[in-house]
């Protein structure tokens, strides 16, 4: 009798440790799962943030390159209207050079 009861026991031991274990093994996996969304979501936030201040860096880019585009152009209308004369000739020295490289590296 002391035998069955001491195997009754353990049988018992064994049920309600295994029920213990399987509920830790439980936890701990649906634990895992809640962190690994966690930090999906932290790299899906981080990603949308990035690209959110790349957007504004390409967008300020934009705008000073405009800028600097009415800038230059202002300004070359102002000279060329001024000394029209030396850009006709900068015009033609710059088309001269271009034709002068062409025609050497068709010689090659």
């Amino acid at each position: 009798m002391n035998r069955n009861r001491i195997t009754g026991a353990a049988r018992d031991l064994a049920d309600e440790v295994g029920g213990r274990l399987r509920s830790v093994a439980g936890g701990a996996r649906r634990q895992s799962a809640a962190q690994f969304d966690d930090l999906y979501d932290d790299a899906v936030a981080i990603g949308e943030r990035t690209r959110g201040q790349a957007v504004d860096l390409a967008d300020e880019a934009l705008t000073f390159g405009r800028q600097a585009y009415g800038r230059g152009m202002q300004e070359l209308t102002h000279h060329a209207g001024r000394h029209p004369v030396a850009l006709i000739l900068a015009a033609g020295i710059a088309g001269a050079a271009l034709a002068w490289l062409c025609s050497s590296a068709a010689r090659r």
